[in-house]
């Protein structure tokens, strides 16, 4: 019996937590992190928003941002941006390390750009309007390459 009260109870919270995680809502670019909305000020002024979501997770909410140009910016919660998305254009020098930077000068690829930026707690990764995506630690070694 204490078997099958203990596989009720996690089977509830397993079910509560999975209805916590992933809910979308949509917001006004007033509803981001004041974080967040100084990026987007900063970066992407000139663009227009087509919407903006929150979406819930268990441990608070992840942000993200779409242009009409199809440009997304994901944001954590503490209004940091997480990722940008760039679907016909390059992503902003400034918000990319002088390290990537050098790396794909270095790498000589010809009339690339980076179209697409990713950093987490571990790593960062890249994608040049070729396709070529590169991942690199947070020393910036790279550390993987997918075409």
């Amino acid at each position: 019996m204490k078997k099958m009260i203990l596989a009720v109870a996690l089977l509830l919270t397993g079910i509560v937590s999975a209805q916590a995680d992933g809910r979308e809502k949509p917001i006004t670019i007033d509803n981001l992190p004041k974080a967040a909305q100084e990026f987007l000020a900063t970066y992407f002024k000139d663009l227009t928003v087509a919407y903006a979501v929150e979406e819930s997770k268990y441990f608070g909410s992840e942000y993200e941002v779409t242009y009409t140009d199809r440009t997304e910016v994901e944001f954590r919660a503490d209004g940091q941006w997480s990722a940008v998305d760039r679907k016909y254009s390059a992503v902003p020098a400034a918000i990319v390390p002088q390290q990537i930077a050098d790396f794909v000068a270095k790498m000589n690829y010809p009339g690339q750009f980076i179209r697409k930026i990713d950093r987490d707690a571990y790593s960062w990764e890249i994608e040049l309007s070729n396709g070529l995506e590169v991942e690199f630690d947070l020393n910036f070694n790279v550390i993987d390459y997918d075409d």
